[in-house]
């Protein structure tokens, strides 16, 4: 009896070692099949799974190594009784002298001796439906009672059947997670598109169209626009409501400095980083960078102000896209990797002077082509525009502000040269500043004098906005270090000690992007 005790005891804490392995089915039955050879080495195992579509089989073998007599008697099983045995959850046994199972009772456990047996097996049930079957050879000597045998494998088969149950209970949590997200995330999509196209002129009417059917299609998309008019978000839309957006969206700034720009976007590159084992005199070892193509398989990939490529890099940028596969959509770049490609410029790349950025590569690029209008052309917009950044940022803030007449009317009759960007940033503003509950004429004047003098002229830096002494020293020390830096942001950046996020914001509120371009065609 001590014996029948311990191999008892030995299972089930072997079976419940793995229970927090249960979250994917190969380790699940790996754990299973790994305790019980460890609790009873001397007896064979076998799992039969199965989902509905796939059976798998799973054996454990031998103290010698053998099990193809067992393997063999279980295949056999599965081919003239595994139906029988899954509708019929019962324990049963398999005689030595018949493949096809002889299902229990009590008559049946009396009339066969133990030495008969060449199976014992047993039902896995899940959530009311057998999901496999597991068979033994047998547990206990010919001195323990068949009854043990038998009792133990149902015990075992409830056990693994909960455990593959929690397994199953995972996965479809975990099915559902991902489909709540991708209905977040295109939820989130058609709001962002709402943003981008509110309002009821013509130009945001096609503007919709135009993204929702460049959504679901494999073609490359070329998005240009002035800034501030929301090219970047609606690269964003695309992937978004598009087949890939379970995929990753890469995105990638073409004026990052060459080397960088190098290693982000081309085939990855090899950097050196510390390994976990360092070699001695502190010897640094190779590690691989992904690209921005390897990082984005599957998905999209933006090339952010794709204009400010060098003529190098469209010409690398070309050979890559010489693997377009037929029909000129998806991209297979370095590794094969499956990647969609949206670029966005902010100047018209058809018609740059001197012919910096090539056709051919546009061509590629610009298999759909999106033109964002500026709010200049979509002026009856803008009441709409304001009322949604309105109401929005009081609800963030937790206020209930509006907007004089007067002042709506003013804000209507502004040119906004910094489009919906500026537009969102002027209405946060007077929402953050409102003192009650409505906000006068007189607020926004001085507001929107400084907007108009945020863009840079022609000729440099000299003339900023009137009501801002900060401004007009800002706008000199980043146009200073650009210039010091050769035009290049991110070496600008590093030199005032800003990210390059941070930077760009700056760029793009000065009004510094044709500066740049420029400076940077001339060297």
């Amino acid at each position: 009896m001590d014996t029948l005790c311990e191999v008892k005891l030995n299972i089930f804490s072997a079976m419940h070692r793995i229970i927090d392995r249960a979250l994917y089915l190969e380790q699940t039955v790996d754990g299973v099949m790994g305790g019980l050879s460890q609790a009873v080495p001397h007896c064979r195992v076998a799992l039969v799974v199965s989902d509905g579509v796939e059976v798998r089989f799973f054996f454990t073998q031998s103290v010698n190594g053998s099990g193809g007599d067992m393997e063999r008697r279980v295949r056999g099983l599965y081919k003239t009784g595994f139906d029988l045995v899954t509708r019929i959850p019962q324990t049963f046994v398999v005689l030595n002298d018949s493949l096809g199972p002889l299902f229990l009772d009590r008559k049946a456990l009396n009339s066969i001796r133990k030495e008969q047996v060449c199976l014992f097996g047993a039902p896995i049930v899940s959530a009311e439906e057998v999901v496999g079957v597991i068979l033994v050879d047998r547990f206990f000597n010919d001195r323990i009672p068949m009854l043990e045998d038998v009792q133990l494998l149902s015990m075992l088969a409830v056990l693994v059947g909960r455990i593959l149950g929690l397994q199953s209970q995972v996965k479809r949590r975990e099915e559902a997670l991902v489909k709540e997200n991708l209905a977040l995330r295109a939820k989130i999509s058609e709001e962002g598109l709402g943003v981008v196209c509110l309002g009821e002129s013509e130009a945001a009417r096609k503007l919709e169209g135009s993204i929702r059917k460049a959504a679901p299609a494999e073609a490359a998309v070329h998005i240009s626009g002035e800034p501030g008019t929301g090219k970047s978000t609606i690269a964003r839309i695309i992937h978004e409501l598009s087949g890939r957006s379970q995929f990753p969206f890469v995105r990638v700034h073409c004026s990052l400095p060459e080397e960088l720009l190098e290693k982000e976007l081309f085939s990855g590159g090899n950097g050196y980083l510390k390994s976990g084992l360092e070699e001695p005199h502190g010897s640094l070892q190779p590690a691989r960078r992904e690209g921005a193509f390897e990082r984005a398989a599957g998905g999209t990939l933006l090339l952010d102000e794709v204009g400010d490529l060098s003529a190098a890099h469209q010409a690398k940028l070309l050979d890559i896209l010489e693997g377009l596969q037929t029909g000129g959509f998806a991209v297979a770049g370095p590794k094969g990797a499956d990647v969609r490609l949206v670029s966005v410029s902010g100047a018209d790349l058809s018609g740059m002077r001197k012919n910096t950025f090539r056709k051919d590569l546009l061509n590629r690029l610009g298999t759909l082509r999106i033109h964002v209008p500026p709010i200049r052309e979509r002026k009856e917009d803008i009441p709409f525009l304001i009322e949604f950044f309105m109401t929005h940022e009081c609800r963030k803030q937790g206020k209930k502000t509006q907007l004089g007449p007067r002042v709506l009317k003013r804000l209507c009759e502004h040119d906004w040269p910094g489009n919906i960007a500026e537009i969102k940033n002027t209405v946060i503003r007077l929402a953050i500043m409102a003192e009650g509950p409505q906000i006068e004429a007189g607020d926004i004047e001085s507001l929107l004098r400084g907007e108009a003098g945020h863009r840079a002229p022609a000729n440099g830096v000299e003339s900023v906005s009137p009501w801002s002494r900060l401004d007009k020293i800002e706008i000199k020390e980043v146009s200073a270090a650009l210039e010091r830096n050769k035009w290049i942001r991110r070496k600008a950046a590093d030199d005032l000690g800003l990210t390059f996020r941070q930077m760009n914001y700056r760029v793009k509120k000065f009004g510094l992007d044709a500066l740049i371009r420029e400076n940077r065609r001339q060297k």
